[in-house]
């Protein structure tokens, strides 16, 4: 009965435009103290330990280091760079923003922000080439995915913080799964511009237009060399042991805002507060996700339905390949209607306790949860990469979604190979 009065508040609070954190929290306060007579000092100290954690602390340095990345403009010097290496192959330019988007993901740790720090740059420079709108804002929406999925992830962050997985193992089962994943997605760019015919690469004969070229090559690799050290600085620091995920993530934001200030002047000094703000902002969203989340997990362990579905689900004789295709099915159909800090904070604390009960490996079952919040990402009504390309390039949510389109494929397809073969994921934590 509490749990149907639970969503019925929930969705009556969601229907008046509240924001989903507050709304959870608010519905499970309502059955909490009302129909539980729980304590208001006991509520407020759950609230308190949703937030309380030192990985959490890394969420507004990283969302902060994303933000001056995209607004320093320095995604631009890696496109460059790019162009040195792909320009002799056919759909080169394409090539080059998959690649960037991978480098960003290993930069940033959020989708969005990897997807809006190379967007604006990508939707010019392809454009300029003959590539279709729809196609290079499903190419950079795609490419985006990977910052939840490559170290450091903010997924893994949220994650590891709930569940109590020390989220240096997190971001290290990633690494494997990121890389496939990025190798198959450019395999799947490169067979498109050749089906297409886009960008068929001519060849250069005379040699003062070769010695130009050299020249251009060497002083993009001269300009991109203070950003090409920010993902070594921020996997380096983190696997050789000099700082902690969340120490870290202070120094990404450091030495992103030196570059951009101070190295290529891209951001004026004053203009640091207004993007400090609205990393801010960022992160207090997400706070109150977790918070209203953390409430409604605690909610769900007072009225014993946390259990009975442990219970339910191994009375039912499920082995572990079947319960994760249940649980890939359900985080698809739920990452349609939700973001993916949303999914997180309502489904991690039930289906974990049932994925270790049935011998899943959490690290593994960690993976399987963040890949399918990448395609939650791209997936209409709320797929907020869709959104973000749909801005930039000024066509229909629909349409970038159909840009996506081959792209479905491959996430799907890593996704089933990650699921049921674990040591992609945990090979290098063994």
């Amino acid at each position: 009965m509490e749990v149907l009065i639970f969503v019925a508040v929930l969705f009556l609070l969601l229907f008046t435009g509240l924001h989903i954190g507050v709304a959870l929290g608010v519905s499970a306060l309502t059955i909490l103290v009302i129909f539980q007579g729980t304590s208001l000092n006991v509520v407020a100290q759950q609230t308190f330990n949703s937030g309380n954690s030192y990985a959490l602390a890394a969420i507004p340095f990283f969302i902060l280091a994303g933000d001056l990345i995209m607004k320093g403009g320095l995604a631009k010097k890696i496109l460059e760079l790019t162009d040195i290496v792909t320009h002799k192959i056919q759909g080169g330019t394409a090539m080059g923003a998959m690649l960037v988007s991978v480098f960003f993901a290993a930069v940033s740790g959020s989708s969005v922000a990897s997807a809006a720090a190379v967007g604006k740059n990508l939707v010019q420079l392809m454009g300029e080439k003959g590539y279709p709108k729809k196609f290079v804002a499903g190419l950079v929406a795609t490419g985006g995915t990977l910052g939840l999925l490559i170290p450091p992830s903010l997924s893994f962050i949220l994650i590891g913080s709930m569940i109590g997985i020390p989220v240096i193992d997190l971001f290290t089962a990633g690494i494997v799964p990121g890389v496939m994943q990025a190798t198959m997605l450019l395999i799947m760019t490169w067979w498109i511009c050749r089906k297409k015919g886009w960008e068929i690469p001519s060849a250069i004969k005379e040699s003062r237009e070769k010695v130009k070229n050299r020249v251009s090559s060497l002083k993009s690799i001269g300009s991109a060399s203070g950003v090409l050290l920010l993902p070594f600085l921020i996997l380096g620091g983190i696997y050789l042991g000099f700082f902690t995920p969340t120490e870290v993530s202070a120094v990404a934001v450091i030495y992103a805002a030196f570059l951009a200030v101070i190295i290529y002047k891209s951001i004026k000094a004053k203009e640091l507060w207004g993007i400090s703000r609205d990393a801010l902002y960022q992160t207090g969203m997400i706070y109150l996700i977790l918070i209203g989340g953390g409430l409604t997990a605690y909610m769900l362990k007072v009225l014993g339905l946390t259990s009975q579905i442990v219970t339910v689900v191994g009375d039912w004789g499920l082995t572990g390949w079947q319960f994760l295709i249940i649980v890939n099915i359900l985080l698809l159909i739920i990452g349609l209607f939700l973001d993916g800090v949303t999914v997180i904070a309502l489904v991690a604390p039930i289906l974990f306790p049932i994925a270790t009960g049935l011998g899943i490996d959490p690290i593994h079952f960690a993976v399987i949860m963040t890949m399918n919040i990448e395609i939650a990402t791209l997936t209409p009504p709320v797929g907020l990469n869709l959104f973000v390309m749909s801005g930039l390039t000024n066509i229909s949510i629909q349409d970038v979604a159909k840009g996506v389109g081959p792209y479905y494929v491959v996430l799907f397809v890593s996704l089933i190979l990650v699921t049921y073969f674990p040591q992609i994921s945990l090979v290098l934590l063994n």
